[in-house]
């Protein structure tokens, strides 16, 4: 009997038709694996976006959530400039005038002519040309001269000692190869002024330093002068702070006689933006959430305990001090559930007490911005309540992903099978219509022993 290579060729059957029928059955346990594998990941994308959410919002309200928060103020001049100011924390409030008399300058000195080829020391191993910054011996830069040295070199080890206490070495190259050395403090006033000193057969009338800056020979004359409210002061930068409690001030230009105006105040505007951001941000929330409502997590109570939660906060009013409701400072649910701001009476609250305001947003304990940023924190922080819903869904990913290869490999084995088996049934179905067509083919030669009666 000859052997059968391919299924259903002896016996006609359609086998692999067959096969698939049956695979296509034994598949369907996988299939609705990916079924569920993809409502899992929709959750997971959902909650993710929640989660998004719910971040942006707690970002608006952590900008609240101190007491410090809306303590913003600005500093306005009347000539930017001349005089540029800056406030910081807690600065005086009111207006103050300054003139600039003088502005702080680096202190400059410069060599005379000297021909690029002309070298310093190289007399005794003591040879040496110092330079200090400021008062303080710790700060001298000292440049061995031993071996002698040309201006270009000067420059090269001053610019590249590593100790070098601030200051800085260039060229200008002249005409007929004749250059000057030039040093230059790194930081301004009468503090970084350049000393220089010499040693060993060195002779600093050999460089003949003169000092670039108009100043006469005084180096007091390096630092700022300004006048504020007639009281004359001087600094060793043109950026002053510590003159005016809270406030920075950058001197610009000198403007000698002319007396402008430096205003601080609070910033009332930006407070009322971060409230205004506030409002916004709990708008977009709520639209976040009703969003989902339609989606993947149509069927989850999450969403309706979120905005409970929130609710429930929104409405209990706050024990932190004289302002008790977010109405107070304009700040009014709608019918429609959405946040409004009434800037006129954030206004007339910012200006009447903002240290209430700022207690009703901010009270450790019982502030609005406080208790909704720990409600936040309970939901996407470690362990929160989302962060958890999303963890254990690709918890039951992972363990679907490890049940879809438990199947395949099942899948191989029941296919195996059936393959085998309708192998044996297609050479069984063969040698039946084998022994068929065989019998078939003797009894078709017997003679006709068919009886005839009649005769």
């Amino acid at each position: 009997m000859p052997t059968i290579s391919s299924a259903g060729i002896g016996s006609g059957l359609d086998v692999a038709g067959i096969i698939d029928g049956l695979m296509a059955v034994e598949r369907r346990p996988l299939q609705l694996l990916q079924v569920k594998r993809e409502q899992f990941t929709a959750q997971i994308s959902a909650y993710g976006e929640l989660i998004s959410s719910v971040s942006a919002f707690q970002a608006s309200v952590d900008k609240l959530s101190t007491l410090s928060a809306l303590n913003i103020f600005k500093g306005t001049s009347s000539n930017p400039d001349v005089v540029k100011v800056t406030a910081t924390d807690n600065p005086d409030l009111g207006s103050f005038g300054i003139e600039v008399s003088r502005l702080a300058e680096k202190h400059q000195m410069a060599s005379k002519e000297i021909i690029d080829t002309v070298t310093f020391g190289g007399e005794e191993t003591t040879d040496a040309l110092h330079i200090q910054v400021g008062s303080d011996p710790a700060n001298k830069l000292t440049i061995d001269l031993s071996a002698a040295k040309t201006l270009a070199e000067i420059r090269t080890a001053i610019n590249e000692d590593v100790n070098n206490p601030g200051v800085t070495a260039t060229i200008i190259n002249g005409e007929n190869n004749k250059q000057k050395l030039i040093l230059k403090s790194d930081n301004t006033g009468a503090d970084n002024a350049l000393t220089l000193s010499q040693s060993g057969k060195v002779k600093l009338s050999d460089f003949d330093f003169q000092t670039l800056n108009d100043i006469g020979g005084d180096t007091s004359q390096l630092d700022a002068e300004f006048t504020v409210d007639g009281y004359t002061l001087t600094s060793s930068s043109n950026t002053v702070s510590g003159v005016i409690n809270g406030v920075t001030f950058e001197l610009l230009a000198e403007d000698v006689g002319n007396q402008h105006t430096l205003s601080i105040a609070r910033d009332t505007a930006e407070v009322e933006n971060l409230v205004q951001s506030f409002a916004s941000a709990y708008n977009d929330f709520r639209a976040a959430i009703n969003a989902q409502r339609s989606g993947s997590l149509s069927r989850d109570n999450i969403l309706l305990s979120i905005e409970n939660q929130v609710r429930s906060i929104l409405n209990r009013a706050s024990s932190s001090g004289p302002l008790s409701t977010l109405s107070e400072v304009g700040l009014n649910i709608q019918k429609d559930g959405s946040m409004s701001v009434d800037t006129e009476t954030l206004t007339a609250a910012l200006d009447s007490d903002i240290d209430g305001v700022a207690r009703l947003f901010a009270d450790e304990s019982d502030g609005y911005a406080s208790r909704l940023s720990t409600l936040a924190d309970g939901w996407i922080g470690t362990g929160g309540l989302l962060s958890s819903r999303t963890d254990g869904l690709n918890q039951r990913i992972n363990d679907l992903t490890d049940r879809q290869i438990s199947i395949e490999r099942n899948l191989e084995i029941v296919e195996t099978r059936y393959r085998a088996q309708f192998a044996a049934l297609d050479t069984l179905v063969s040698q039946f219509q084998s022994t068929s067509n065989f019998l078939t083919s003797q009894l078709s030669q017997l003679p006709d022993l068919t009886i005839n009666k009649s005769g």
